[in-house]
């Protein structure tokens, strides 16, 4: 049995916890190897505390499960006709759910269209959210786990410096963006990227999440480019600051408020220290500059199959780091109608503190008109 399964299955024991559903997505993929589209076709992994899992899938799929599933799986393949697709989940229920008066589920993930299967095939099953035990299985990431992740971070530096070279005042942010999103793709990321690159101009990188448009860049904007990719089903999520030609002191001042706030930070963190307490060492650098209002989003948030996932570096989230937490640092100043500047680096704690993976520049990337 996939060590993975057997971890789970152990924690579900010890909370009394009978069965857990889990449907297409990263929760999957993670303990199966097995990647499904979030589609109008139901994938459902139906787990016992214990025994063997059942995957309720499309029947296209069988080939797959069949070949490239890393844990053993009873198969329950169903046809075209959603007519027959309650029978299907009603069959698979039946031989791992004896006596289960509860299902777990991924709260963020599950849609009603398999909730109301499941609830159908056992009407007296009542749903509650397990996110928190998931959040448990795979915050704590293995030495494949991070080789992956760092291998992301070497694709995405790569292409951002590719991309470097291409902007210039006359460009649009969509421009650049798709030339950044090439450049991944050159440099060996995965097909699906973890997420679409911002590129943000000018007064557009006051909105820490702009999406990128037609406006041109001009002299003397500040640019903010957050990017990732993605490499074996492991991401990278960075952020830098380009200014177009020199940048006012007003902009110096803010990118080196930043700067020392993300410094500061990744200084901080290691293992024991509570998320909270990084969160507030980046708030004390920037409120202590006089920008506080500006800072107007958490720390950061763990990285891993998913561009946000636990743990989250924020105000409200005191849960210890963990030897093996990777996530990100990325405080930001945004200043409404002007401009903002974010820097973001990626982390992993490790038993002497906290190991920075990404390597570029934290300066101002200035490129000269």
């Amino acid at each position: 049995m996939n060590t993975k399964i057997n971890s789970l299955q152990a924690i579900m024991r010890s909370r009394n916890l009978p069965l857990l559903a889990i449907t297409a997505g990263p929760d999957l993929l993670y303990l199966t190897g097995l990647g499904f589209h979030v589609s109008e076709r139901p994938a459902i992994l139906l787990i016992p505390a214990n025994g063997q899992p059942s995957l309720i899938h499309p029947e296209l799929e069988a080939e797959k499960v069949k070949n490239r599933s890393i844990v053993p799986l009873s198969s329950f393949p169903y046809g075209e006709t959603k007519e027959t697709w309650g029978h299907v989940v009603e069959e698979a229920m039946k031989t791992i759910s004896d006596d289960a008066n509860r299902i777990g589920v991924i709260s963020t993930n599950i849609r009603f269209l398999e909730m109301d299967l499941i609830h159908k095939a056992l009407p007296n099953l009542h749903f509650f959210a397990a996110d928190e035990l998931f959040q448990a299985l795979r915050m704590q990431k293995s030495e494949q786990e991070i080789s992956s992740i760092k291998k992301a971070i070497q694709i995405a530096e790569k292409a951002f410096m590719e991309t470097l070279k291409y902007i210039e005042i006359g460009r649009t942010e969509i421009e650049i963006a798709a030339q950044l999103v090439l450049n991944l793709y050159r440099f060996g990321s995965d097909a699906e990227l973890p997420f679409s690159p911002i590129v943000a101009s000018g007064p557009n990188s006051a909105d820490p999440h702009a999406i990128p448009v037609e406006r041109i860049i001009q002299e003397g904007d500040l640019l903010v480019i957050d990017w990732g990719a993605s490499y074996d089903h492991y991401i990278s999520d960075i952020t830098r600051t380009v200014s177009m030609g020199k940048p006012s002191d007003k902009f110096t001042l803010i990118a080196k408020t930043v700067k020392e706030a993300n410094t500061r930070a990744r200084e901080t963190a290691k293992a024991g220290l509570p998320c909270n307490e990084v969160d507030r060492t980046t708030r004390m650098v920037i409120n202590e500059a006089g920008f506080g209002e500006y800072f107007t989003h958490r720390t950061g948030h763990g990285i891993g199959m998913e561009a946000h996932e636990a743990p989250y570096i924020s105000a409200d989230y005191s849960k210890p780091l963990e030897v093996g937490n990777t996530f990100t640092i990325e405080p930001g100043i945004y200043l409404p109608g002007e401009g903002g500047v974010r820097i973001e680096d990626n982390i992993v704690i490790t038993d002497t503190g906290a190991e920075t993976l990404t390597s570029l520049p934290r300066d101002l990337f200035i490129v000269e008109s």
